[in-house]
């Protein structure tokens, strides 16, 4: 029973990974505003957040950054490298490694003021951009602004073009994960 659990932790965790990296066949949408484009591979990220246990989704960050690292062409539009690790966008993608825990922990914590939260999938959706707004951006920023030396707040403000594009992300994020779950819910039974 022990050896089957495993088996299906690894391949959620495989399962993930190849999502995050085949959402990086889909080209980048540059921006004049900031260095960092529009991809499509953080809505695997938020899938994780929403699906994956905290120690899992980690863990497939850490195997995607290390693929990175390594010069495996798995960022999006095609490209790898050490420098996209410590490069003027490395902080987006480091903060993806913080979003799941940072996401599991509030839903903890709201879950128990508020039990039938885990049910709600607006509630899920609407915190989960909280916390990717008020986490990655922050967080991309201050990388960023550090690294190319640039004021921080008007670095920060700049992300707002994000916000319609991580909308429509997170709710598609939040009606994959309902299908998903349902669909386990089916299979268990």
């Amino acid at each position: 029973m022990q050896a089957q659990t495993s088996i299906q932790k690894l391949t959620q965790m495989a399962f993930f990974l190849a999502l995050v990296i085949v959402l990086g066949l889909f080209p980048a949408l540059p921006l004049g505003v900031l260095p960092v484009p529009i991809v499509l591979q953080n809505l695997a990220v938020l899938l994780m957040a929403l699906l994956l246990p905290t120690r899992q989704a980690v863990t497939v960050m850490l195997g995607f950054l290390l693929l990175l690292a390594l010069g495996l062409p798995v960022l999006s539009g095609g490209r790898g490298g050490l420098l996209l690790v410590v490069g003027p966008t490395a902080g987006y993608l480091w903060s993806w490694l913080l979003l799941a825990p940072v996401y599991r922990g509030f839903s903890h914590w709201l879950g128990r003021l508020w039990p039938r939260f885990q049910q709600s999938y607006s509630g899920r959706g609407l915190l989960l951009l909280l916390v990717n707004t008020c986490l990655v951006y922050p967080l991309g920023a201050a990388w960023l602004s550090w690294h190319q030396h640039l004021a921080y707040w008007p670095t920060l403000w700049a992300n707002v073009v994000f916000l319609p594009g991580d909308f429509v992300k997170v709710a598609l994020a939040v009606v994959v994960a309902l299908a998903l779950e349902r669909a386990l819910r089916l299979a268990r039974n």
